[in-house]
């Protein structure tokens, strides 16, 4: 007996990868599927239905732009807009309700009349709502996906991230820093070329209203020239954290907080232009929505997902290419 045979004997394989155990069966064939297949569990159907019935994402780094995710992104909203904008209203609403949670917590406070009590209680509050309304909105994005594999809008998949409430929060600990940090590089520097100026020494003991326009006006120009100097480098390395929210949501297993990272800006690599091409179009969808009186902001809200679920699966790797090399 070959180690392939004896490996075959511990389980059902993949139909297509037949050294990868199987875990799934395709809804249509029957066939065995493997994680690769079903990508990471997301398809109920194996690859070769996928292409017969026309439900593979048909974007991909090589042939996608700004114009054509709309479109792929139009036709999937017009098939789903009703359960999806449901969605976007539940996750509005989730965040709503962790929102009361904070106020509850500062009236607490108040009534015991404790300030530092409403102040560790507001601060708990504020992260339960940030961590909830983020994890909701992972589940958003999950049924995004569905949608876009050509599945239904399952609403039970709001709720289906809850499990990653930990690499969340290291996640969003880490992309804090990521961007606290230069924020307060720049206000050093804006600060010591200030001093470089020599605009604070003019001020007397007692500035006059004049004197003190001037400084400021001072202040404000160099801090607005360095605003202006530091726009991109800022901009290059701060746009990959766009992708954050689909690439942990995508992942099965999350990764660290770093290889998240990694991942994101190897995605955005060559692609940031257009990128920015589809935030500008899920900004002006939400203005359009408030600019409706407010009644269209919820279904804005829901294709502005969509786009960016949309991009994701477009700039990442095909399922064969993304899983590497077949072991043996």
């Amino acid at each position: 007996m070959s180690d392939m045979d004896f490996g075959r004997g511990a389980g059902p394989t993949c139909a297509l990868h037949p050294l990868r155990g199987a875990t799934g069966t395709c809804a249509r064939c029957g066939n065995f599927m493997c994680d690769t297949c079903s990508e990471g569990g997301t398809s109920s159907r194996c690859p070769t239905c996928r292409e017969r019935s026309g439900l593979t994402f048909p974007l991909h780094r090589d042939n996608w732009s700004v114009g054509a995710l709309w479109n792929v992104c139009w036709a999937a909203f017009q098939r789903e807009w009703g359960m999806l904008s449901l969605g976007a209203l539940i996750s509005i609403g989730v965040s709503g309700g962790a929102q009361l949670m904070v106020n509850v917590g500062l009236g607490i406070g108040a009534a015991v009349d404790s300030a530092a009590l409403s102040v560790v209680l507001a601060g708990l509050g504020f992260l339960a709502q940030l961590v909830v309304q983020g994890l909701v909105q992972l589940g958003l994005l999950r049924v995004c996906f569905d949608v876009l594999h050509g599945g239904r809008a399952d609403l039970g998949r709001l709720f289906s991230q809850m499990h990653k409430v930990i690499p969340y929060l290291l996640t969003l600990l880490l992309i804090t820093v990521i961007v606290v940090v230069p924020l307060i590089i720049v206000g050093a520097l804006g600060f010591l070329a200030v001093l470089g100026t020599g605009a604070l020494s003019g001020l007397s003991a007692n500035p006059s209203s004049s004197e003190v326009m001037n400084v400021l006006g001072s202040v404000l120009g160099v801090l607005g020239l360095l605003l202006v100097v530091m726009t991109v480098p800022l901009f290059y390395v701060l746009l990959p954290l766009y992708l954050i929210q689909p690439e942990l949501t995508y992942a099965e297993v999350p990764p660290s907080p770093m290889e998240l990272l990694r991942r994101c800006w190897a995605l955005a690599r060559g692609q940031r232009l257009a990128m920015v091409g589809v935030s500008l179009i899920t900004i002006v969808l939400m203005l359009g929505g408030l600019i409706a009186c407010c009644v269209g902001l919820i279904p804005a809200m829901a294709l502005g997902q969509l786009l960016v679920a949309g991009m994701y699966l477009a700039l990442r790797p095909r399922s064969d290419e993304d899983a590497g090399p077949l072991p043996g």
